[in-house]
């Protein structure tokens, strides 16, 4: 295979969070006297997680500080939206893993990623899941790939990042990696690649040659 090694981010590319936690985004902010529709925050949300608080705390008088800590609050209490992998997402990883490839995340997103790949079987795929948290930096920073790479001995002509948003783009090519955007969108994107659905990923890695 041409790629061997692909680091994927997690939210809005494994699998389909941005729907469910915007839905309950939108609950938060209702349950403080404030309206907002999911598809407004959704537009905000494929930029950035950072951007939709900013958006909510604009409409509200609150800080974006606040704004996610009611979220984390809601999240506490009622737990962490049901959410399930794109199509064909499964399918590939196994194709992937049993050629050859290794397969590792890369994400913003707390310890709740494992959960999310426990209760859907996917564990088994990845050979390093990395979460930003305190340790390394977020995206477009390339500590967290930069990571994987060394701690795994990747060649990085071979390795491949992929991701839904800008930031995950820019945080491969700092890296000196591939990158792959996902997105349904007509975008202006600095991806090496650019990919509406996940069948394209085979030819991509070299999976059908």
């Amino acid at each position: 295979m041409r790629i061997t090694d692909l680091i994927w981010d997690f939210d809005g590319t494994l699998f389909d969070t941005y729907p469910p936690m915007c839905t309950d985004l939108k609950h938060t902010m209702a349950a403080l006297g404030h309206d907002f529709t999911v598809e407004e925050l959704l537009e905000q949300f494929t930029q950035s997680r950072e951007t939709v608080l900013d958006y909510c705390a604009a409409r509200t008088g609150l800080t974006a500080a606040e704004v996610d800590r009611h979220y984390r609050d809601y999240v506490t209490e009622h737990g962490q939206p049901e959410a399930h992998p794109f199509p064909y997402v499964v399918e590939f990883l196994a194709k992937f893993q049993a050629a050859g490839g290794r397969n590792f995340v890369f994400t913003h997103r707390s310890e709740s990623v494992h959960d999310y790949l426990a209760k859907a079987d996917l564990t088994k795929y990845f050979t390093d899941v990395v979460s930003a948290g305190k340790v390394f930096a977020r995206k477009p920073a390339p500590a967290g790939n930069l990571h994987i790479i060394e701690k795994h001995s990747c060649d990085k002509n071979r390795v491949m990042a992929v991701g839904d948003r800008e930031l995950d783009v820019l945080a491969a090519k700092n890296a000196g990696i591939e990158a792959c955007l996902y997105t349904k969108k007509e975008v202006d994107s600095a991806a090496d690649h650019k990919i509406a659905d996940f069948t394209e990923l085979d030819a991509l890695v070299g999976l059908t040659d």
